[in-house]
């Protein structure tokens, strides 16, 4: 395999409107699109041809070192024979900021150490060669928090990947990564998914705890760090995608110590819509030397559902404000008890606006049953008086 990368050179184009989405090739300001050439038309897993359901393999690792050509050669050699649309990278050691595209077509943005981040570790993005059309952008968020965009039939995936603050790191530095995490979140698009080595337990979840955003299966026990990436979790209503699968109990530990004495589960993949990830699981064919295993998932994406799901997002709720001023004391009473067992959850602002709306929608009467039959019945007859006419008309 060749061992040389070819900088890809900023296009002349417009600049993007949104400049949070940094993907200029081979420099570190403003917001240029990425290069692209002539769509696949589907040649790869993100669209197969004229059917309505898209398939991805997204993966996350933590190399401990990308720093020498050598060990990204090494790396492009396991991933050959390997099914993957974009992996998120994390402490690749690596220096600069920008896209590069190595020798098998291969597209790698790199969040490296530089002037202004001397103390990074390093995160970065492969792109596969066919899955680049698919690609919108990349942004840098802070030294621990980087995304890709990709372009779905109906909206946009959002793909972060991360590297949490270890235990040697003080609260403060957990709870900035966390609020930085937070605010890359863009609630806008179809499914976020976010992933990375989170250095974190979570642990096996306890019989009678009651939380949907973890699944029964894991190993360990839970600390601090791990009830801080629950906290998260619930506050941003995402699944821990390698807790609903069930594996082998060597096949959960994603990070062993020195020597191999101790093994944990630091590594997830979290989305926002669950039911689009058909498996999560642990890779160890691509081992290049690190104390870190790959983790991947495998995205079924329903294109058709999708698109129901965004029409059906968009609809407002009807709420009859006059009926809500009527029982404008229930309401009250109903939204401080909501809001008092969200207290604790530090909720959303899209959390706090969906429950205000549903509080609304319970307090406020619904229409009489015998009104909508009588409606329904009304046009029904409309309907058979005018059909009765265009009839009489004919035969005259």
């Amino acid at each position: 395999m060749a061992t040389h990368a070819q900088r890809i050179m900023p296009r002349e184009t417009e600049i993007k409107a949104d400049m949070s989405y940094s993907v200029v090739a081979g420099q570190r300001t403003p917001s240029h699109e990425v290069p692209q050439s002539k769509p696949h038309r589907g040649r790869c897993g993100a669209d197969r041809g004229r059917g309505s359901t898209a398939t991805l393999h997204i993966a996350t690792y933590n190399t401990r070192t990308l720093a020498l050509q050598d060990d990204l050669d090494h790396l492009q050699e396991k991933l050959e024979d390997f099914k993957w649309n974009v992996i998120g990278l994390c402490e690749t050691k690596r220096k600069g900021e920008g896209l590069m595209e190595l020798s098998d077509g291969t597209w790698i943005y790199d969040a490296g150490k530089t002037e202004e981040s001397p103390e990074t570790k390093g995160m970065a993005f492969l792109v596969r060669k066919n899955f680049k059309d698919y690609i919108e952008g990349f942004c840098k968020h802070s030294d621990r928090v980087i995304s890709c965009k990709v372009k779905l039939q109906e909206g946009s995936l959002q793909i972060i990947q991360v590297y949490a603050p270890t235990t040697d790191y003080d609260d403060e530095e957990a709870e900035k990564f966390y609020e930085d995490l937070e605010n890359a979140i863009e609630k806008k698009c179809a499914n976020t998914v976010i992933m990375g080595d989170f250095n974190a337990k979570i642990g096996v979840k306890d019989e009678d705890e009651e939380n949907e955003w973890i699944g029964p299966f894991g190993i360990g026990t839970r600390n601090e760090r791990g009830e801080k990436l629950i906290d998260f979790c619930t506050a941003n209503r995402l699944f821990v995608t390698n807790s609903f699968f069930k594996k082998p109990r060597p096949r959960y530990w994603t990070w062993e110590s020195p020597g191999g004495d101790y093994k944990n589960q630091i590594d997830f993949i979290l989305t926002t819509d669950k039911t689009t990830i058909q498996n999560t699981e642990i890779i160890t064919k691509v081992d290049i030397g690190s104390d870190h295993r790959m983790v991947r998932s495998r995205m079924t994406i329903n294109k058709k559902l999708t698109r129901l799901k965004r029409i059906k997002k968009k609809k407002p709720l009807k709420i009859n404000t006059r009926q809500l001023e009527k029982v404008a004391p229930s309401f009250q009473i109903k939204l401080k008890n909501k809001f008092d067992i969200l207290r604790n959850e530090k909720p959303s602002i899209e959390v706090m606006n969906e429950t205000i709306r549903k509080c609304a929608a319970e307090v406020v009467e619904k229409p009489n049953e015998t009104t909508k039959e009588q409606k329904r019945r009304r046009q029904t007859n409309r309907g058979t008086r005018t059909k009765k006419k265009r009839t009489k008309k004919e035969r005259q």
